[in-house]
């Protein structure tokens, strides 16, 4: 596994790349394994939970979520996993239903660090996809944090940045600036 550079909207020349509407891939590639790989070990590298691969200079459709364990600390002070963690790669996807209701949600981007800004998403989508094999695929209302991490990636692949769904600009902020943590990134 090799960390890869993540292009960033600040910079003119990584931003043309991000814009950037992105092709299909063509199914199955051997290389893709070692993309997937590479792309997992950046996003954890950078502690996000998304990744699209314009992000890292690469237009094809292709986005990965890593959605953390869910860990509950226990009375007597003792951590217990209650929801493994959970690793999704989406060739070539399409949102194909969602929820008629949007929620405000604080969202970040690995290629804008430590930037954040509330930005509209719907509650669940439907999302169709094929898998590294080329077989197709379907994941039906996801949800949460899966949910939001699913339209911030496919927005990437069409050449949507997350700072142009913000309809707040005033909610916009640098956390870096801030003395306490602020959310993940995608």
């Amino acid at each position: 596994m090799a960390l890869r550079r993540v292009l960033r909207i600040d910079d003119e020349g990584d931003k043309k790349v991000l814009k950037t509407h992105c092709r299909p891939v063509k199914l199955p590639d051997r290389a893709m394994k070692q993309l997937v790989a590479d792309m997992f070990a950046t996003m954890h590298a950078a502690n996000g939970v998304g990744l699209a691969a314009p992000q890292v200079g690469l237009t094809i459709q292709l986005c990965i979520v890593g959605i953390p364990a869910e860990i509950e600390e226990q009375e007597d002070g003792t951590q217990v996993e209650v929801a493994p963690a959970e690793e999704y790669v989406f060739f070539n996807p399409k949102i194909v239903k969602v929820s008629g209701e949007e929620v405000l949600r604080e969202e970040g981007c690995l290629s804008l660090p430590g930037w954040y800004g509330e930005v509209p998403r719907y509650t669940w989508v439907t999302v169709e996809f094929q898998d590294i094999t080329g077989k197709a695929r379907r994941l039906r209302k996801a949800d949460g944090l899966l949910g939001w991490v699913i339209q911030h990636e496919v927005d990437h692949l069409n050449g949507i940045l997350f700072t142009e769904r913000i309809r707040d600009l005033s909610t916009l902020r640098d956390a870096n600036a801030e003395t306490e943590p602020a959310n993940v990134s995608a």
